[in-house]
């Protein structure tokens, strides 16, 4: 019974450590190119997404959610994935500060602008781009070369409830297993 309950509470904090999201600041530095010569972007903001350990040498996260603007365009949140067909992507964003930040696959954003909302499709390809597509001709695309992206974690003062939950239910396991062991009488 005891082992099953420090197994029960080994699970529990493992969970919490997966189970938590992760807050990054960032920065996107965009250069001019042949479809938008002497155009320059920065866009800066926060994102968020859970852990995701599934390659722990290059650990990342699942993005849920971006804020951020720059120079009359704003991130206004991420594509669910599945919820579009028409582009591959992942939305996973590698959180180390040596790595590069997104795959081929890449994150699929909705970005605001004065002329609508747009889907804006970062990935690297060998280099960083993003591809903005225009709201009133979903096929005409305007690709920008990145020059720099630069991610940089945000220290989290308070855990998530689901994170309290979690770590309350494994004291109350572990406490349960040594009150057990107090009160149940061992026979020889």
């Amino acid at each position: 019974m005891r082992i099953l309950c420090l197994a029960a509470s080994a699970l529990l904090a493992a969970s919490a450590l997966t189970g938590h999201a992760d807050s990054y600041t960032f920065t996107i530095s965009t250069g001019s190119t042949s479809t938008t010569p002497g155009t320059t972007f920065v866009v800066s903001g926060t994102l968020t997404g859970t852990t995701d350990l599934s390659n722990p040498a290059n650990p990342a996260i699942d993005l849920t959610s971006i804020t951020g603007s720059g120079q009359g365009y704003t991130f206004t949140g991420v594509v669910p994935l599945g919820a579009n067909s028409t582009i591959a992507y992942d939305n996973l964003i590698f959180t180390d500060p040596n790595a590069i930040h997104v795959d081929a696959l890449g994150d699929l954003l909705t970005l605001t602008s004065p002329i609508g909302t747009s889907l804006a499709h970062v990935y690297n390809n060998g280099t960083y781009h993003v591809d903005v597509f225009d709201p009133n001709e979903p096929v005409d695309i305007t690709p920008f070369a990145i020059d720099s992206f630069i991610l940089t974690p945000t220290p989290s003062a308070v855990p998530e409830p689901s994170s309290w939950l979690l770590l309350a239910t494994g004291i109350l396991a572990f406490a349960t297993a040594l009150t057990t062991r107090k009160l149940i009488p061992r026979f020889h």
